[in-house]
């Protein structure tokens, strides 16, 4: 059985924007055992961007590691 997502507070008036639907809790049930957290649109936005982030740092670190191969190589060569 799939994920269950279940709305569980309103739009806040706080927030009249076109975007604050993204911050209405909403109740995960994960399976198979039945497990549940609360997690709102906007917090799984900051994940996302976070993991992208980790990731671009880590292909930054590998294109650092591919030039300092070159370099050892090139001097093994030498």
């Amino acid at each position: 059985m799939a994920d269950k997502y279940t709305k569980k507070s309103e739009v806040p008036v706080a927030e009249p924007s076109a975007d604050a639907w993204k911050s209405v809790m909403v109740e995960k049930e994960h399976q198979p055992a039945k497990q549940k957290s609360m997690v709102t649109y906007t917090q799984l936005e900051n994940q996302k961007a976070s993991q992208e982030a980790q990731k671009s740092a880590c292909d930054d670190r590998i294109a650092e590691l591919d030039a300092e191969m070159a370099k050892v190589k090139a001097a093994v060569e030498a």
